[in-house]
C-alpha cells in the first residue's frame, strides 16, 4: 500500500498545474534576464572605450611632450595614440585624433590632445538612445623643461 502512496504522490508532483505554473515564470523573466545581461555587456564595452581613449591621449600627449620640436611632436602624438588604442584592440582608423600646442612650442608649452571614438550602440532595447555614439577623452601637459638639447 505504501508503494501505491509513493508512486501516487510522484505522478500528482509531475503532472500538477505548478509544474506549468514554472514554464510560464521561466518565459517572462527569460527576456529580462537576457536584456540585463546585454545591458551590463554594452555598458562594459563603453567603459573599455573610454578608459582606451584616456590612455591613447594621454600616451599621445606624453609622445609629443618628449621631443624637441614641434613638427615631431604633432607626430609622435597621432603615433602614440594610435599604437595605443591598437594594443587596447581597438581599430585606430575609426579614431580621431587632434593635438593643439598653446603657444610658441618651447619649454613649459602646453600640449593637448584630444582622441575621439564612434562607438556602436549596445544590443538593448533603446540601446542607441541610452549610449553616446562617440566617446572623447583629453589630456594636457607642458612640453618637459629639462630637456638639455634645447637651446
Amino acid at each position: 500500500m505504501k508503494k501505491f502512496l509513493h508512486a501516487s504522490r510522484a505522478f500528482h508532483i509531475l503532472h500538477s498545474p505548478r509544474r506549468g505554473q514554472s514554464y510560464v515564470e521561466f518565459v517572462i523573466v527569460l527576456p529580462l534576464f537576457l536584456i540585463i545581461i546585454a545591458g551590463i555587456v554594452g555598458f562594459g564595452q563603453l567603459l573599455y572605450t573610454k578608459l582606451a581613449t584616456e590612455a591613447a591621449a594621454w600616451s599621445g600627449t606624453r609622445h609629443a611632450v618628449a621631443t624637441l620640436n614641434q613638427q615631431r611632436g604633432l607626430n609622435q602624438a597621432y603615433l602614440g595614440a594610435r599604437y595605443t588604442l591598437a594594443g587596447f584592440g581597438l581599430n585606430p582608423d575609426k579614431a580621431q585624433m587632434q593635438a593643439r600646442i598653446w603657444g610658441q612650442w618651447g619649454r613649459g608649452t602646453q600640449i593637448q590632445v584630444q582622441a575621439c571614438y564612434d562607438v556602436p550602440a549596445p544590443p538593448v532595447p533603446m540601446g542607441d538612445v541610452l549610449s553616446p555614439g562617440r566617446i572623447c577623452s583629453r589630456q594636457t601637459m607642458p612640453v618637459y623643461r629639462w630637456k638639455s638639447l634645447w637651446p
